[in-house]
């Protein structure tokens, strides 16, 4: 049976979510959290949820560390961050230390859903980021020129990245090998100048990138 954490600080929020969660999981088990503290209760008492749902503002605690904490005690399960921030770096942050995906709260609950569905199947959910906000340090969208440094197939690794996938989905989608994939990967991160590959993901201009997989 599915086990679903939800911990957030705002209980109209909360109860809105977890009211989205049993409706597309009927016989799902929903424990709710108002803070990190109780997040850590539980999962310390021995709860083992196959997804956490995680407000990254919390009364008791703010930001990206949370989430570290959450991740080193739960290192396998994966953490789906909901959130009012809309800054890149944010995302990407988040993402880095371990997040599997990142849902905006300004977003319908359909994308929540499908973000979920998405993660449980194990892949990665992030927003269309020309929608977030940049910050100081942020990295903007890839150029064109950026973007035409690739070869289409490495275009159609990207594409499938960003959408989650994982070098064995991709292989089979692409009727490649998996060591091709492996080569492909490194040589866009290499060009994007990136250290991995939710890095390239994120920058990525997903309207961009089919106009040049079309052409």
């Amino acid at each position: 049976m599915l086990q679903l954490l939800v911990v957030d600080d705002h209980p109209i929020l909360r109860d809105a979510v977890v009211a989205s969660l049993q409706c597309q999981y009927p016989q799902s088990v929903l424990t709710q959290a108002d803070s990190l503290h109780a997040c850590l209760q539980h999962l310390q008492a021995g709860l083992d949820p196959d997804l956490i749902l995680f407000d990254l503002n919390l009364g008791d605690h703010q930001g990206v560390s949370g989430l570290q904490i959450v991740r080193q005690q739960v290192p396998d399960t994966p953490i789906l961050i909901i959130s009012a921030e809309q800054d890149k770096q944010v995302i990407l942050n988040c993402l880095s230390a371990g997040a599997a995906g990142f849902v905006l709260k300004s977003q319908p609950s359909q994308a929540l859903m499908e973000a979920v569905d998405l993660v449980l199947a194990g892949k990665i959910y992030f927003p269309d980021l020309s929608q977030c906000s940049n910050s100081s340090a942020d990295q903007t969208l890839w150029s064109k020129d950026q973007l035409q440094q690739l070869t289409n197939k490495q275009l159609q690794v990207l594409s499938l990245i960003a959408e989650g996938c994982a070098n064995k989905e991709i292989c089979l989608r692409l009727c490649i090998a998996e060591t091709t994939v492996k080569t492909h990967v490194s040589d866009i991160l290499r060009k994007l100048g990136v250290k991995n590959r939710t890095q390239a993901a994120l920058a990525l201009d997903k309207d961009l990138l089919q106009e040049l997989l079309v052409h």
